[in-house]
């Protein structure tokens, strides 16, 4: 997949957040062969790059982020997570079947999980800074892959200038990528690789969060400064999107998940902006004529430097779900919806956050792809791994209905969920064969007495993910029907889940959250998390409240009609008094 309209190339980083939704619209092939095509391609000790690297040789392992129309691959030395994205595309397409066999087909006469072994193994040789345990990069934003530094070679890192950085964005993506090579390592019985690995992500993670978490921020510093250097202006305050992909990576505990999530949203509001996805706020100050960036695209708010990416809003949107944010999740979807109202059909790379004669490319691969499984797996739910297929509806209110196809293995899941004021059913049907995991999100005032399988009562738990509340349960493959049977009055007794381990009841009669309400305007400085004082507020009844909204429209109608009337009666008197006269 090429990034977007005006790219002749293909580049590893968009391919691997373009198949998070790809793998449910193309076939095996269109999955597989990209992440072949890289590995073969896999630098050897004597490999140079298209552009020269400035006379610097990559070294045996790495590889070029960059394959050209003619095949030929380039890497950007400024940048440190194109072996990291390549890692992680691997293990989306792994991941679909658990199919080890491809683990050790032989590209280029070695098997796939050593051309992945040795990725990260050069990862850690030439770009783990020694003195802090990060991975290094060139100075560019946080994930961008421009420098600050005058060109030429503005994507490439001159040694003779150039200084080096360690952001938040290659710590997230470096110890995502560890992570899921342990897995793929694990999966092969090598579990020298596999603890390898899993230590190396662990130590990345405690230097992460020694070194670039702002406690008293709520947010992850941008970048450290590895080599001195000094800016008359403050990084420390800039918010970078970087932090959404902390959370998705795992890096996070609750604490900094929540902190993180109210910063990006006080940083979108704070600068304007009308949904997710903002990189970058407050901007590197780069106004004509003393611009911070020599290259000339990234003034403020545009490109890297503040423009809005729906690429990465996707990320943040599926991390809100995935956390356990799912209100927020579906505000900040609502938002991008109308977004892209006044743009159908095109997906675009980013738009200004200051001009919106500012644009990036169409039909944006990368965007389509975190956006869509944001749709998918956050909002409907529904996954399709090697473990089997996952339904976990996140809708709230609103009904809804979706069928996905995968056709690398040739499994489906379809459903449609109908919320009640007494009764939430969920019909669905699979040919995954594994038993089919359903987890049903739970609004705060929903009190359910039982939950019936295809008419037969049947055990059930609760979970908690965040701030979100969900009701679990195994069901089988092929078609059926989920019923849960709500109590009608708020002073029903709790019920008690009837899970395997015969524990004590948990209530689902949850205290509402800030997760649970819309989304409200932060000022312009960190808001502090929610105190527990918050959870003894009483709920809102969704019963009550679609009663009141029903009510309020029956009032506006018969006022409508009466004004109609009024109208009416008065044309006719004018019509009349005109006639006589």
């Amino acid at each position: 997949f090429r990034p977007g309209k005006v790219y002749p190339e293909m580049y590893i980083r968009d391919i691997a957040w373009g198949m998070e939704a790809a793998q449910y619209y193309y076939p095996d092939e269109y999955l597989r062969q990209p992440v072949e095509a890289y590995l073969a391609r896999q630098y050897t000790a004597s490999t140079r790059s298209l552009d020269g690297d400035f006379g610097v040789v990559p070294g045996a392992g790495a590889i070029g982020g960059i394959l050209t129309p003619n095949g030929d691959s380039n890497k950007q030395t400024i940048v440190a997570d194109e072996e990291t994205s390549l890692i992680h595309a691997a293990y989306l397409y792994y991941n679909m079947t658990y199919n080890t066999a491809w683990l050790q087909k032989e590209i280029a006469g070695l098997p796939v999980i050593t051309r992945l072994n040795r990725a990260a193994d050069w990862l850690l040789t030439h770009r783990l800074d020694p003195q802090t345990g990060l991975i290094w990069r060139g100075h560019t934003t946080d994930w961008g892959d421009v420098k600050f530094e005058k060109g030429p070679g503005y994507t490439d890192f001159n040694p003779a200038q150039d200084h080096k950085t360690a952001s938040i964005y290659d710590q997230a993506m470096a110890y995502l990528a560890l992570v899921e090579l342990a897995t793929m390592n694990a999966a092969l019985g090598d579990t020298a690789r596999a603890d390898q690995w899993q230590t190396a992500a662990e130590a990345l993670k405690t230097q992460t969060n020694a070194l670039l978490w702002q406690v008293d921020k709520g947010f992850y510093l941008t970048h450290l400064h590895l080599t001195p250097l000094e800016h008359p202006f403050d990084e420390s305050e800039m918010v970078s999107i970087s932090n959404a992909v902390a959370v998705y990576a795992g890096l996070t505990d609750q604490a900094q998940t929540g902190a993180i999530f109210q910063n990006l949203e006080r940083a979108r509001q704070a600068a304007r902006v009308r949904k997710p996805g903002l990189s970058l706020y407050p901007y590197y100050p780069d106004r004509w004529p003393n611009r911070f960036f020599d290259y000339p695209g990234m003034g403020n708010g545009n490109y890297q430097n503040g423009g809005v990416w729906d690429w990465w809003g996707g990320v943040q949107v599926q991390a809100e779900f995935s956390a356990g944010y799912s209100a927020l999740a579906r505000e900040h979807l609502l938002l991008t919806a109308h977004d892209w109202k006044t743009h159908p059909g095109d997906i675009r790379e980013w738009e200004s956050s200051t001009d919106p004669r500012h644009l990036g490319s169409s039909y944006y691969s990368a965007a389509a792809g975190t956006m869509g499984r944001a749709i998918i797996e956050g909002l409907f739910g529904v996954s399709l791994t090697g473990q089997g297929a996952v339904i976990q509806p996140r809708l709230g209110l609103n009904d809804g209905f979706i069928r996905i196809y995968q056709p690398a293995t040739d499994r489906y899941v379809a459903y449609s969920f109908d919320w009640g004021q007494e009764v939430n059913r969920l019909d669905y049907g699979t040919n995954a064969p594994a038993p089919v995991q359903i987890k049903i999100l739970l609004l705060a005032t929903e009190r359910v007495q039982e939950v019936r399988l295809d008419g037969a009562v049947v055990a059930f738990d609760v979970a908690q993910v965040g701030q979100d509340s969900f009701l679990t349960l195994q069901g089988p493959s092929g078609e059926h029907r989920v019923e849960l049977l709500k109590t009608t009055s708020s002073a029903a007794s709790a019920p008690t889940p009837t899970g395997g381990n015969g524990g004590p009841g948990v209530s689902l009669n949850l205290a509402p959250t800030p997760e649970h309400l819309p989304v409200t305007v932060f000022r312009p400085t960190p808001v502090p998390l929610p105190s527990p004082a918050a959870a003894d507020r009483p709920a809102a009844d969704p019963a009550r409240l679609r009663q009141g909204y029903l009510r309020l429209l029956r009032y506006a109608s018969a006022g409508l009609v009466l004004l109609t009337s009024l109208g009416l009666l008065v044309l006719a008197f004018l019509r009349r008094v005109v006639g006589l006269g």
